[in-house]
């Protein structure tokens, strides 16, 4: 067994994280919030890695303990521990966002409320895309259904050492091989299976080249994917905040986004996108941030946290 520790950047919360976890499923993902650890299937190249992570220290001290059976070269466990480090904003420095969220009477309460929470990211920018494709116009459970079936007919399965299976994101290949119809037959739209199907067929053709997405900027990458059929602005917007982890996106569209800012504004009317837009100016530029404690703003008063705005 290869074990290794890396350092998280302070306030880290791993209660706020495992707890998102559990409210959004995924079938590469197996969380034990009790022991505040998780189990993970990571992609080094197509080879899927089952990865045990145990979180370690305390929200001012935290520390990341990671483990695999697998065997891996120099490179492949540096690629690993890159790819630990971006999924969980290892390196994120909330103190300077904080700073600034606190210059608004309405958000300073969020720093404390959700201190050390981050983004969860995906490892993998063609698993961001699908699965923001099939988030689209669809409740989040649904979503989560669609995307498990989509994982359990053509992901990768790997099993631990008990014997339990957790099953790899399918590769674009694996995915550019369906027919709609094999996605029809699972609850998919005609439109969303033919949307994901060309999107996996371009990139395996080469018609889009994901890595090259590193090197550009926001908007250059809305105008390069936007280009496909099936994708808009939203939709890239998301892939930009929870696949690239890039810091000052606004999906002003998002429903969740436009219903905690009512709650946390105190607003009478609905806010429309170029409300939502002007006043995200003043979060600027950690605005992909903002978001996500406005959503679990929204999710603390769904869950009937003790929570007072």
């Amino acid at each position: 067994m290869n074990c290794w520790i890396i350092s998280l950047t302070p306030p880290y919360s791993f209660d706020r994280l495992l707890r998102r976890l559990e409210t959004h499923p995924d079938t590469q993902i197996r969380v034990n919030k009790e022991k505040n650890s998780l189990q993970r299937v990571f992609r080094i190249g197509l080879r899927p890695v089952l990865v045990h992570m145990q979180f370690m220290g305390s929200l001012e001290e935290p520390a990341l303990r990671y483990e695999t059976q697998s065997t891996l070269s120099t490179t492949d466990q540096q690629l690993l521990e890159k790819m630990i480090r971006h999924t969980f904003s290892a390196d994120l420095d909330l103190s300077i966002i904080y700073e600034q969220m606190r210059e608004e009477s309405e958000l300073a309460i969020l720093t404390e409320r959700f201190r050390g929470l981050r983004l969860t990211l995906d490892a993998d920018l063609f698993q961001c895309m699908v699965k923001t494709i099939i988030g689209q116009q669809i409740n989040l459970t649904f979503a989560a259904n669609l995307t498990q079936r989509l994982v359990t007919l053509a992901g990768d399965p790997v099993e631990n050492q008990n014997g339990e299976g957790l099953i790899a994101f399918p590769t674009p290949d694996a995915v550019a091989r369906l027919t709609v119809e094999d996605l029809r037959s699972l609850q998919f739209s005609q439109r969303k299976a033919e949307y994901i199907i060309d999107f996996a067929r371009a990139i395996v053709n080469e018609t889009v080249d994901l890595e090259r997405l590193w090197t550009m900027k926001d908007e250059e990458i809305i105008t390069y994917l936007t280009s496909l059929r099936g994708i808009g602005r939203w939709t890239v917007e998301c892939l930009l905040m929870f696949g690239m982890g890039r810091p000052d996106l606004l999906p002003a569209a998002d429903i969740g986004l436009r219903n905690g800012i009512i709650h946390l504004y105190g607003m009478e009317t609905k806010p429309n996108e170029n409300d939502i837009r002007k006043l995200g100016e003043k979060w600027a530029p950690w605005r992909s941030i903002y978001c996500l404690y406005v959503w679990e703003a929204v999710g603390a008063i769904k869950r009937k946290e003790i929570f007072e705005l």
